[in-house]
């Protein structure tokens, strides 16, 4: 574990100047080492070499491990997007009784107001946070990043950094390879919401799966995360930076849910950002829906496309809030909506009623002022 050194390779006429930064901001910085044409690794003790290695050598990592890999596929009978995973919401949904399936959802622990935990940790450490976890003049509109201005010694400054994550342990139980894809594309979606650019964003992974064994079936579960997001990274062009695995998540005979955890950072100008509870009476909300593919995969290019569009209409002013859906729905995110401001929300009767409650990754739910929703760049239904 190295996480408090760094190893930076600089330019020679540069080295002098780098320390001087590195001094400059009190990091203990030393030139240990020069680049060779000869592809040997050799190190010197007291006038000594003591390690002399050829680069083919460190190439191997010392030893030659493979593994075979049988992937079990997600059920079609078990689609996670085509059920309602909440028994009591699916039974209300069959009786047409929409208020109970409203109720239902919002009495889920993970849907229900979190705030006692939330605030046991300080949202505002250092004075730079933009908007604490909760928002609106009720503080009851759970936000769903974090932004923050960078620290300066001196003066003012407009720029924040952005952080959020995206992860559903059902979703990716049913099958790990959606659950990564939709990890990052939540995560994405969260930094979207909130003003940020996507295509400025870089991601960090944090993996967590059962204890591997010889069984190639044992191997499915992180090779298929691994896979999804891999396929994610290169359908929006964006890297992960960083990240951090472990397979030791067995006890006796209990597995943890295969997890893979999408963290996305991003920058912005203060300026750019916006928050997500309801702002003003008489505005319309509006409903980005993200189009999938066949095997209900995202289609990249059109989500790509939609969410710069979303970005410049938050950036123009024609967006003054908006939630990423999730597993829980519209019901769910505009509930959360208008609690910070003590504001109803009334849905128009053209909306499928099971659409309020189905899964919706990678969606979004917008505040619009009545008179800009025909100015909008993004495709849009007005629901409400």
């Amino acid at each position: 574990e190295s996480q408090e050194r760094m190893a930076v390779v600089v330019a020679p006429q540069d080295v002098e100047q780098f320390l001087a930064y590195a001094k400059e901001e009190n990091l203990e910085a030393t030139e240990v080492a020069v680049v060779t044409e000869e592809p040997r690794l050799i190190l010197e003790w007291r006038g000594k070499d003591i390690v002399n290695i050829s680069r083919a050598f460190l190439d191997t990592n010392g030893a030659h491990q493979e593994a075979d890999v049988e992937v079990e596929m997600p059920k079609e009978e078990d689609n996670f997007f085509k059920k309602i995973e909440l028994p009591k919401v699916a039974d209300a949904l069959q009786k047409n009784d929409n208020k109970s399936a409203w109720l239902a959802m919002l009495a889920d622990l993970n849907v229900c107001s979190q705030k006692g935990l939330v605030e046991m940790f300080d949202g505002s450490i250092g004075a730079g946070s933009v908007y604490m976890p909760y928002g609106g003049r009720y503080q009851l509109t759970e936000t769903q990043s974090m932004v923050a201005k960078l620290p300066v010694l001196k003066g003012k400054c407009d720029t924040v950094t952005m952080m959020s994550y995206g992860f559903d342990p059902y979703l990716s139980s049913w099958s790990p390879y959606h659950g990564s894809v939709y990890a990052v594309l939540e995560s994405l979606s969260r930094i979207v919401t909130a003003g940020g650019d996507y295509r400025k964003v870089r991601f960090t992974f944090q993996e967590y799966f059962r204890r591997m064994s010889e069984d190639p079936k044992r191997w499915s579960q992180p090779f298929a995360a691994l896979l999804g997001a891999y396929s994610a990274q290169l359908g929006y062009g964006l890297p992960s930076i960083g990240g951090k695995d472990s397979m030791s998540g067995t006890f006796e005979d209990i597995d943890v849910p295969p997890t893979l955890v999408s963290f996305a950072v991003d920058i912005a100008k203060e300026k750019d950002i916006i928050t997500p509870e309801l702002k003003k009476a008489g505005d319309k909300l509006v409903w980005l829906r993200i189009e999938t593919d066949n095997y209900d995969i995202p289609v990249y290019e059109k989500v790509m496309d939609q969410y710069s569009k979303f970005t410049e209409d938050i950036h123009s002013g024609k967006i003054v809030a908006a939630y990423a859906l999730d597993r829980h729905g519209i019901a769910a995110a505009v509930s959360k909506m208008a609690f910070g401001n003590g504001m109803g929300v009334k849905i128009e009767h053209d909306v499928d009623a099971r659409d309020l409650f189905a899964p919706a990754f990678g969606d979004i739910i917008a505040e619009v002022p009545a008179d800009k929703v025909s100015e909008l760049g993004i495709t849009y239904t007005v629901i409400g």
